[in-house]
């Protein structure tokens, strides 16, 4: 009985291996793509409210090109987001009265409602969408606050003050009130 079913699976395992050995030798084997960084020179990045584009051969990257306006039009909005969200942490950690706090507003003031700009104005949406992180860390610092789940305030302004020390970091490429930055940074 053995016998009889060891040759046929002898000529299939044969048959297997020779087809195996067939298809690596005939196969085409796929070049490797190489990286290529696409070329930012064909990319013209144009300014809101319908200025003219950016002209890419001035030496600079379109990245900072973007950057350097944002910054002289947004910067101390940014600052002075940070010093409403400073003393509203501040005010959280001071364990100020939930009645008091409760009338707290994160979205409804002037701050944030510039902020909100500032954000969605930004060149680079990834940076525009960390800007919106940290008000969404400082708006959900407070609730968690006003629902006394103490363990996610903690969370929440942990992730409110690692943004925040990002932002001194970008700040400071392209400073307009370098002594603001310094002393809101040291708070």
């Amino acid at each position: 009985m053995l016998s009889n079913l060891m040759l046929p699976v002898l000529v299939c395992a044969g048959c297997l291996v020779i087809i195996l050995f067939v298809y690596l030798k005939t196969r085409t084997k796929s070049e490797r793509k190489a990286f290529a960084v696409p070329n930012n020179q064909s990319i013209k990045p144009v300014r809101n409210e319908g200025s003219e584009p950016l002209d890419p051969d001035s030496g600079q990257t379109a990245l900072d090109q973007g950057l350097l306006p944002w910054h002289a039009l947004f910067e101390s909005t940014v600052l002075d987001f940070i010093e409403f969200s400073d003393h509203l942490v501040e005010a959280i950690d001071s364990g100020r009265l939930l009645e008091d706090m409760k009338g707290v507003d994160v979205f409804e003031a002037n701050e944030t409602l510039e902020f909100q700009r500032a954000a969605s104005e930004h060149p680079s949406p990834e940076m525009g969408a960390e800007l919106s992180a940290l008000l969404a860390a400082v708006s959900s610092s407070l609730h968690a606050y006003l629902r006394g789940d103490t363990d996610l305030t903690k969370q929440q302004q942990s992730v409110y003050s690692e943004y925040r020390e990002m932002w001194f970091q970008r700040l400071r490429q392209f400073p307009q009130d370098i002594d603001r930055i310094i002393r809101l940074r040291r708070a």
